[in-house]
């Protein structure tokens, strides 16, 4: 063990879990990341200590799981445990709204076609512009590859700060996409004729139009 209270696992030792790393508090409580879907037997992780209970948490957007294994008796590690696991979806959250909320401040700006400035947007390079400056990352200035950022999100748990992608408006295929806000409203760059608006998502055309969502945060 280092002096910072850090371990190395070797990877073949703990090949059973395909663990990487591991760390150890000074309450000997143990995080366990190891990649694919968290199929772990509990033999694998008896070496971190007697009286140990597992749980598990899916990490933010990587397909990592994290295994906090809890030494018995140890009354700061249960908050440990949840801490770890609440972190990474309360600041994914506090992203989305930030997208939202940013997204709103150029409601009304002038849709111009391949615009990404507040001088005048299109669908895409509005979403581009936001992003970027919230997230600071580069999406990209096309419907089709901003589909390609993210994770995909059923339309029911949809979040403010969310991409909505719509298909088949003024060409085939993937054509359109803006931001969610919450209660079924998005902001988009609509066309020349009305700019930055807010829609209903519930509408006759968008809900026939809806293709999917992807979640950045």
């Amino acid at each position: 063990m280092s002096d910072d209270g850090q371990r190395k696992v070797d990877a073949q030792e703990w090949n059973p879990v395909r663990a990487v790393v591991a760390t150890t508090s000074p309450h000997r409580g143990f995080l366990f990341r190891a990649p694919g879907d968290g199929n772990v037997e509990e033999r694998a992780v008896r070496e971190a200590g007697a009286g140990v209970s597992l749980s598990r948490r899916a990490l933010w957007r990587t397909g990592v799981v994290a295994l906090v294994c809890v030494a018995t008796g140890r009354e700061a590690m249960p908050a440990l445990a949840a801490e770890t696991a609440s972190a990474p979806s309360a600041q994914s959250a506090r992203q989305g709204k930030q997208i939202a909320k940013t997204a709103l401040k150029y409601k009304g700006t002038r849709h111009v076609w391949g615009g990404n400035t507040p001088k005048g947007f299109d669908c895409s390079g509005f979403t581009q512009y936001v992003v970027k400056k919230v997230l600071g990352i580069d999406i990209g200035q096309t419907v089709k590859g901003q589909w390609h950022f993210g994770d995909r999100v059923a339309q029911r748990k949809l979040r403010e700060g969310d991409l909505v992608f719509f298909s088949n408006t003024f060409e085939k295929g993937l054509s359109h996409v803006g931001i969610y806000l919450g209660n079924g409203r998005f902001i988009h760059a609509e066309n020349e004729n009305t700019g930055v608006v807010i829609s209903d998502l519930g509408s006759d055309y968008y809900s026939s139009h809806y293709h999917g969502a992807r979640r950045l945060t």
